[in-house]
């Protein structure tokens, strides 16, 4: 039993004081595991006999590949894929996506599309839509939609880039829109009226203007909405990376 408390105290005493390898005699940091067991028994590895190592260095930080990792996570793929399985799908309208710098290899957090709904707007007036800054997709497409409670919806689509506005399509369930535009002034975008002929009554008062509307881009992330329908209007605006 002696014995066995002695053994288990300079095992202790290795991981509280000392680097810890496997496969290795010669470990670069906390722990290192060489994974093909090809390590000199001094002096750095070499990229070769990188390749196959795990480490977590004194920093705290994890290499895989790599005994020298720079951030709490440094993986060197040899230039083949990374494999995660069975992630969660989601379709959200607020998302962001993972992005890889070409130059450095960092991976960082990129908002991929982003939604906000407008208050709701009177006939013939208008509401301003910010797109919080922070967000960061200066350029992109631009979706707006609305609804009536009859189950139909409008939806226009655009490109945008900073203070720059130009409108590709839309649609009122079956009904294609109508398109007129006024040149932008100082500080605005060009301005877009979209009006769709025929659309079908609705009994929420909704006639066949109440998809009706005009949109400008009075800032790099503001729109200026106006309603031109019969019907009060809620819009959402959704803005995409591309």
């Amino acid at each position: 039993m002696k014995k066995l408390f002695t053994v288990l105290y300079i095992l202790l005493s290795l991981f509280g004081y000392a680097q810890f390898g496997i496969n290795t005699s010669n470990p670069q940091g906390v722990m290192h595991i060489d994974g093909a067991k090809d390590n000199a028994v001094s002096g750095a590895p070499t990229a070769t006999q990188q390749a196959n190592d795990f480490i977590v260095a004194s920093s705290g930080n994890v290499g895989i590949g790599t005994t020298t990792p720079q951030r709490k996570l440094d993986a060197d793929a040899d230039s083949q894929s990374l494999r995660i399985q069975n992630l969660v799908r989601e379709v959200p309208a607020d998302h962001n996506i993972l992005v890889r710098d070409g130059v450095t290899g960092d991976v960082t957090s990129a908002k991929y599309s982003y939604s906000i709904s407008s208050a709701s707007i009177q006939p013939g007036a208008s509401g301003t839509v910010t797109i919080p800054s922070t967000v960061g997709i200066s350029s992109g497409m631009l979706v707006i939609r609305a609804g009536n409670a009859c189950g139909r919806t409008m939806i226009s689509t655009y490109m945008y880039s900073d203070i720059a506005l130009g409108y590709l399509s839309s649609v009122a369930r079956d009904k294609v829109g109508a398109v007129t535009n006024t040149p932008g002034v100082a500080g605005s975008s060009a301005t877009w009226g979209v009006k769709f002929a025929n659309v079908t009554g609705c009994a929420d008062g909704g006639n066949a203007t109440q998809f009706d509307y005009t949109i400008v881009k009075t800032g790099s992330n503001t729109y200026s909405v106006t309603n031109n329908g019969n019907i009060a209007k809620s819009y959402v605006l959704t803005v995409f990376r591309l």
